[in-house]
């Protein structure tokens, strides 16, 4: 979704409403698929096809090519790997060359709209990136699908003032292969968390979704206040719908409640976010923002 995000406000700047879209999509973890495959056509994207070959090297010019492979050899070079200053001068040459890294040049990033193709290689976590066609992303991150008839009760209930999405991620990031690089929020942090939203709002209602939605059903409650599961067996596109229609967010370190607050469509949202996103102290992530409100201190490796 975020380099999709991307490449959709480049071609929105170059106002050229027939150019293809060509995505190299690798399938998501080994989740079965249930949305989580190619999950960008179960939204009203913009027209793509898909190809499963390197996309630089087969449609790039002579000197893209070079300079791609240049790059690709520069960066498992360890002297030049730490080098960030050079790197950020590859990428700038590369973006001048229309081929848009995500690396070290995160920060000080603009688009060069030459003629020709543009490649897009990363994965451009950050809102900068595509802030300015949001509205654009709001209409084109709605499932293609109608709402599901099981849900429809749920649905109603969610978008009445006040809703508010909890968002637990646990799957995979308690494995050993995940554990040193990403936190996962723990129970005290969602009880902070709720109560905070329970001193600002007036009659809040908690919508919790998870991957491991019976752990959540067996030791999340909030006393005193309506608390409503997702099933658990919704195919992706449909969790999201459900978790941005919501009114208000408490959302883990995780990319897909990241994009669930960002779709949401109430301008006076609450966002609740943990203050830290990685366990790698290396690793440094542009999806925290100053308009959310944080909590700190509650997150285990």
């Amino acid at each position: 979704m975020f380099t999709y995000a991307f490449a959709r406000l480049l071609l929105e700047q170059r106002q050229n409403k027939h150019e293809p879209l060509i995505a190299n999509f690798k399938r998501c973890g080994d989740k079965k698929d249930n949305g989580w495959g190619d999950s960008l056509k179960y939204f009203n994207v913009y027209p793509y096809q898909i190809e499963q070959t390197d996309l630089i090297l087969k449609y790039g010019t002579y000197y893209q090519r070079c300079l791609y492979l240049l790059y690709m050899a520069c960066v498992k070079l360890p002297l030049i790997k730490r080098n960030h200053s050079l790197l950020s001068s590859l990428e700038i040459i590369l973006r001048k060359n229309n081929i848009h890294f995500t690396g070290a040049a995160d920060t000080a990033y603009s688009t060069e709209l030459a003629n020709g193709s543009i490649f897009c290689r990363g994965y451009f976590q950050d809102r900068h990136f595509f802030d300015a066609i949001r509205s654009i992303l709001l209409e084109e991150f709605t499932p293609v699908s109608p709402l599901m008839k099981h849900n429809v009760e749920l649905y109603n209930t969610i978008n009445q003032p006040n809703s508010v999405c909890v968002s637990v991620r646990r799957g995979d990031f308690l494995s050993p292969l995940y554990k040193k690089n990403f936190y996962v929020c723990t129970p005290d942090y969602y009880e902070k968390a709720i109560k905070s939203i329970c001193m600002q709002l007036e009659h809040p209602s908690f919508f919790f979704f998870s991957d491991d939605i019976e752990w959540v059903r067996l030791h999340m409650k909030v006393e005193g206040y309506p608390c409503y599961y997702e099933r658990g067996d919704d195919p992706a596109w449909e969790i999201l719908r459900l978790m941005y229609s919501c009114h208000h967010f408490i959302i883990s370190n995780s990319t897909f409640s990241w994009w669930a607050q960002y779709l949401g469509r109430r301008e006076d949202k609450i966002v609740i976010s943990p203050q830290r996103w990685f366990a790698n102290p290396k690793w440094h992530s542009n999806l925290i923002h100053d308009h959310f409100q944080f909590i700190d201190g509650c997150l285990t490796e």
